[in-house]
């Protein structure tokens, strides 16, 4: 996690990881705006390289070689990452929406969001596919092969509508990664009368004898009126038979810009004037594809959106200065390269062009190089030079580290909340505690948990929180009554502590919900970093209690969740965890254990416990202690997080695991299992699952993983990892 500097009282909200913004951050991890707190919204934390899609479609490129990692670059340039998807925004009251989580404010925002398929032709979103978003065709693509390895020889006829740059590309990539499958057939249909219109004449040649060489039949001439699940209907009324149908048209704008009220080019995308700022809101700042230069208007090229970067950062800067924004200078003339499949590329450059491999290898150097500049970039260690001189505010200890009445007070009045007759006063009465009934024959069973911030989105950091320290009532089958909680937020601006303080409870007050607990009361303090504390109370019938003891020889261990939380997040504090991994582990600790427990029921488990700080072997080892039971895990069973084994094996782990390793002269790992594998039960887990002890598994949902399973001790060691 990326502290807030202390000083930051304004908000840069980027919304979009385009390739604008993407070297936006790391110009800005290389000099921060001092002052500024800078926030990525992103749909998603891995983003497409436009440049690379047809070398990933032709198999030339692995997915990770051709997608940008947004949350490692920004955990590495100081940058906080929201994944998340902009639903609208209010630019008066200077408020994003994001589906699914509270409002962001901002002070000043820029959005490269990209464009959006246009699928206006009749029949096109129900039959078609859209090439943009490019992550989506992905997804696509990706179905599509599946279904091409259930019909091998079937034939096939598949269709690309558009013959620009990205539909010649497309298809020719198409080719080549299908080259081997027989049967198949790949049309290009587009409404010119030849290929690339606007490109030289070297260029189209070449594109066109790569696509007589590729079998890829031709129809020049030909404007697609409707999609149908049987192919495509021209204006002529003539039909062509398509299996599938591919969109590479010149995509369309989001309907949102509009409807915030911004000024939009006839074409429905942001209007920007010379300096990236839009022509009706001076805090919105719009590049890439979403946005349309109304005095200089340039092709929705990629080229051009990477050459917006230096002069969004520069006048960024300038406008958080208050000093006069520079315009932008783009070049009429620029390299251009396309690929034709089979790694060979034709370009040009001043009139000139050519074609070979040669040109191939001179794109995937400067593909590669790009790449790497975002996805292995570490800016430097060095202070920003123009950081304030003046000392930082004094703050108060004790109570004087509260925080204020009135923001307690409004934060409190919106928060969803959960109402029960035996816990009074309800939320937001002014009453010095709690009070709690208990129902008649039950005990009380309370718990307190809590943690270090690990990410600076303070809204999903709320709901871990909760799911976190609900589980220690869950594994003594203890039902949530209430929770207070603690909140240390980090020294800041009060507007950025507001707005900070919205998102935790909010996070929080819906987790509460979604587990029927009464957010009863808490407190909240200031400091220099961010805590989280849930205290938690339940009530259980006294013969339904469950504990780590109990458990009988014979019976199956199981586990409600993969592991692995704790390497993946000391990886990404020095952002070096893969983004996929992040989001597996975002997910994982945003699954409650509410269900597990609910379904354990059902089983009448013998011993349960959560899996937590101690790792899977250090909780194990509790359930066995005082027993004369040893248990046999099964290696290949344990479920890890994706991306959790590579990350151990490379030497990552927890700042807690040298602590953990005495709990290894209690585990023998037979010869052949991965080290790797014995290091990941000792990782610790944040919101972890839960692991029983079981009688019988028949009716054990797949949820769970049946990990091993206990016997009478016949040995030293009390866990053997076979």
């Amino acid at each position: 996690m990326k502290a807030t500097p202390p000083e930051s009282e304004r908000e840069l909200v980027l919304v979009g990881g385009g390739h604008t913004h993407a070297l936006l951050i790391r110009r800005l991890g290389m000099r921060p705006l001092p002052g500024v707190r800078v926030t990525l919204i992103s749909e998603s934390a891995m983003t497409p390289y436009s440049g690379m899609l047809p070398g990933l479609i032709a198999g030339h490129y692995t997915f990770d070689e051709t997608h940008i990692d947004l949350n490692r670059l920004c955990q590495r340039c100081g940058v906080r990452f929201v994944e998340g998807r902009l639903t609208g925004f209010d630019p008066q009251a200077r408020r994003l929406q994001i589906r699914g989580r509270p409002e962001l404010r901002y002070d000043l925002v820029s959005f490269d969001t990209g464009s959006t398929p246009n699928l206006s032709i009749p029949g096109a979103r129900e039959h078609a596919v859209g090439v943009k978003p490019v992550s989506h065709f992905h997804d696509a693509w990706s179905r599509l092969l599946a279904q091409l390895e259930q019909t091998p020889t079937q034939p096939l006829h598949w269709g690309v509508v558009g013959a620009g740059a990205g539909g010649v590309e497309l298809v020719l990539a198409m080719v080549h990664r299908l080259r081997g499958r027989s049967g198949l057939n790949l049309h290009l249909i587009f409404s010119s009368e030849r290929v690339l219109p606007g490109y030289p004449t070297g260029v189209v040649r070449a594109a066109e004898r790569a696509l007589q060489t590729a079998g890829v039949t031709l129809h020049a001439g030909a404007q697609v009126t409707a999609v149908t699940a049987d192919g495509v209907t021209l204006e002529t009324g003539h039909t062509i038979a398509l299996h599938r149908t591919v969109l590479c048209t010149p995509a369309s704008a989001p309907d949102w810009p509009a409807r915030a009220g911004l000024d939009t080019a006839n074409d429905g995308f942001i209007a920007v004037n010379q300096y990236l700022q839009s022509t009706s809101h001076a805090t919105v700042f719009a590049a890439g594809d979403v946005a349309e230069m109304v005095d200089d208007p340039r092709p929705k090229a990629g080229v051009y959106a990477v050459r917006q970067a230096p002069t969004l950062q520069h006048n960024i800067e300038r406008w958080f200065r208050q000093q006069p924004l520079e315009p932008i200078r783009l070049q009429r003339r620029f390299l251009s390269l396309l690929s034709l499949g089979d790694r060979r590329a034709t370009g040009s450059r001043n009139g000139l062009s050519f074609t070979g491999y040669w040109v191939w290898r001179w794109k995937d150097r400067i593909d590669r190089r790009f790449m790497d500049a975002l996805n292995n970039f570490r800016p430097g260690m060095a202070q920003n030079s123009d950081a304030s001189e003046t000392p930082a505010p004094m703050h108060c200890a004790g109570c004087g580290s509260k925080l204020g009445p009135e923001l307690l007070q409004d934060t409190l009045a919106d928060l969803p909340q959960v109402q029960k007759e035996a816990v009074l006063p309800a939320l937001g009465k002014a009453e010095d505690a709690s009070l709690w009934t208990p129902t008649p024959g039950r005990q009380i069973a309370q718990s307190v948990d809590g943690f270090r911030a690990f990410s600076d989105d303070l809204y999903r950091l709320g709901q871990v929180a909760v799911h976190h320290a609900l589980s220690d009532l869950y594994a003594m089958n203890a039902t949530p009554v209430s929770a207070q909680v603690w909140i240390n937020l980090a020294f800041g601006h009060a507007r950025v502590q507001a707005g900070d303080f919205r998102q935790v409870m909010r996070g929080i007050a819906e987790a509460l919900v979604a587990n029927d607990c009464v957010l009863a009361g808490g407190h909240s303090t200031e400091g220099l970093e961010t805590h989280l504390s849930v205290t938690a109370s339940g009530e259980v019938a006294p013969d339904r209690i469950w504990r780590k003891s109990g458990a009988r020889s014979g019976d199956w261990l199981v586990l409600s969740k993969p592991l692995g939380t704790g390497v993946i997040l000391a990886a990404d504090m020095t952002g070096d965890a893969p983004a996929g991994s992040m989001t597996a582990a975002w997910d994982s600790m945003l699954n409650s254990n509410r269900e597990a427990w609910l379904a354990l029921q059902q089983l009448q488990p013998n011993a349960v416990t959560d899996v937590t700080g101690f790792g899977l072997l250090g909780h194990l080892l509790e359930m066995l202690e005082g027993s004369e039971l040893s248990a046999e895990l099964q290696a290949e069973a344990i479920p890890a997080l994706p991306g959790a084994l590579d990350l151990l094996a490379a030497g990552r782990q927890s700042s807690l695991v040298p602590h953990l390793l005495p709990q290894l002269n209690h585990c023998h790992s037979e010869a052949g299992v991965n080290p790797a594998l014995t290091q990941l039960l000792l990782d610790p887990q944040t919101s972890g699952g839960l692991l029983a002890a079981v009688p019988d598994i028949s009716a054990l949902p797949a949820t769970f993983a049946v990990i091993g399973r206990l016997d009478q001790r016949s040995e030293a060691s009390a866990v053997r990892v076979l």
